[in-house]
């Protein structure tokens, strides 16, 4: 039984890398490619971070059969997703009508120009410093940026709508100064106020993918340092990490990661109420409800706090969503309302894989058309593909159909500073000899 547990533990994290081993032998991009950096930068966070609850706060820590469910849950998702992931791409690259269609869409939305595509890098930034102007308008700015930890804990009720655009235009910002940035120096000169500006929204999260995009860019524009420049950065990264840690438990070691990483360990305390036979699926309650997250706060001030998952934290943790305090439980979002077939078709015909799969297809046999710095150009198109396929955290807590919604004004914002005729003041005329 135990070399069964360890089998089961094992997949967890191999699983995931199976698919970009996959694309990168397909497409023969390189090992430092967009879709395996995040994985092998976040490996042994996730391998952390998974871990160490179970093994502190479960009785029989990892051999805890219910965790063990739990991870063999996650384990049958994501090998569900994996066969859909791959039957997709191969489709949208062997099909000749899908094939010409991708290669048509490429080609298509005008050329990119890089010195309008660097303006619109500071217009998202400015309108992410607008947006924390307006997150932190009742807790006030100093006080904010003095403990954004705590704030973002606990301060975000009625002002989520704004922390969320906080964080997609400051990372589309981020991804249009950094694809055109003159060099890359200044690239790395970037680096600095971005991670500074992805720290102050609290989340520890954040902060690393904002650090592994940057890894991401740098390895397209084929830089010679990477490897010593991705010591830096997740350096960098895991120091913010740590003082975020820190301001939640008043310290950093390993019992205070597992404090912070209890998300499998609820899962076990579900799974072991609904194999004990005392908590019954839900029966599409958390799906349906789950509607509620299309819907802002803001406009809709009577928006329950308890829908979705957060059924399921209600049930463990009463009142706990009224205090904007919500534990997360893994694996139970595509197992809680119809339980093992909700988890094999979740994986299987996840429209998210769609989209992976379709952004794989157009953005990696033109990658190298990305890096400018080999004097290569693209159209808009594609750029807008390698933006909602590499930027970090990219449109965070909107749902279909708002992410979408989102990103078409995104995008339209782009195509108006790159269109729009700047006049220059006509030249005087040359006096007469």
């Amino acid at each position: 039984m135990l070399l069964l547990y360890w089998i089961n533990i094992a997949l967890y994290f191999v699983v995931p890398l199976l698919f970009p081993v996959y694309v990168t032998r397909r497409f023969r991009i390189g090992w430092l490619n967009p879709v395996v950096i995040p994985l092998l930068a976040s490996l042994p966070l996730v391998i952390v971070t998974t871990l160490s609850g179970p093994f502190f706060f479960l009785e029989d820590g990892l051999y805890d059969p219910y965790f063990q469910y739990a991870l063999l849950v996650s384990n049958v998702h994501a090998l569900a997703g994996l066969v859909s992931l791959v039957l997709l791409l191969r489709l949208f690259l062997g099909q000749p009508a899908l094939a010409g269609f991708v290669e048509r869409l490429a080609r298509s939305g005008g050329p990119a120009r890089p010195d309008r595509m660097r303006l619109a890098a500071w217009l998202f930034f400015g309108l992410y410093a607008l947006s924390f102007l307006l997150l932190t308008r009742d807790t006030g700015l100093v006080a904010w940026i003095l403990d954004p930890r705590t704030n973002y804990q606990l301060h975000r009720t009625g002002v989520g709508q704004w922390y969320a655009l906080c964080i997609t235009f400051l990372s589309t910002s981020l991804v249009l100064a950094t694809v055109y940035a003159r060099s890359t120096h200044t690239i790395l000169l970037l680096a600095l106020p971005f991670i500074v500006a992805v720290f102050l929204l609290g989340q520890k999260s954040l902060v690393v993918a904002f650090a592994i995009y940057l890894l991401i860019i740098l390895a397209v524009r084929r830089y010679r340092y990477l490897k010593p420049v991705a010591f830096l950065v997740l350096g960098g990264a895991a120091a913010l990490v740590g003082s975020l840690l820190a301001a939640s438990f008043g310290s950093v070691g390993l019992d205070q990661i597992s404090q912070y990483s209890d998300y499998f360990v609820n899962a076990a305390h579900y799974y072991a109420q609904y194999l004990g036979g005392q908590l019954p699926l839900f029966g599409g309650q958390i799906t349906l409800s789950g509607l509620w997250g299309l819907a802002p706060r803001a406009l809709f001030p009577d928006k329950p706090h308890v829908y979705g998952t957060i059924l399921v934290t209600e049930h463990f943790f009463p009142g706990a969503a009224d205090a904007t305090y919500t534990p997360a439980f893994a694996t139970v979002d595509y197992f809680a309302d119809f339980g093992w077939p909700q988890t094999v078709l979740s994986g299987l015909l996840d429209a998210g894989n769609v989209v992976t799969a379709f952004l794989y297809a157009l953005v990696l046999p033109r990658l190298d058309s990305l890096n400018l710095a080999a004097g290569r150009s693209h159209h808009r198109v594609l750029f807008y593909a390698f933006l909602w396929l590499a930027a970090p955290s990219y449109l965070l807590f909107f749902d279909f159909p708002n992410n979408f919604i989102l990103f078409g004004l995104i995008a339209a914002l782009i195509n108006l500073v790159n269109r729009v005729r700047v006049a220059h003041p006509a030249a005087a005329p040359a006096p007469a000899a």
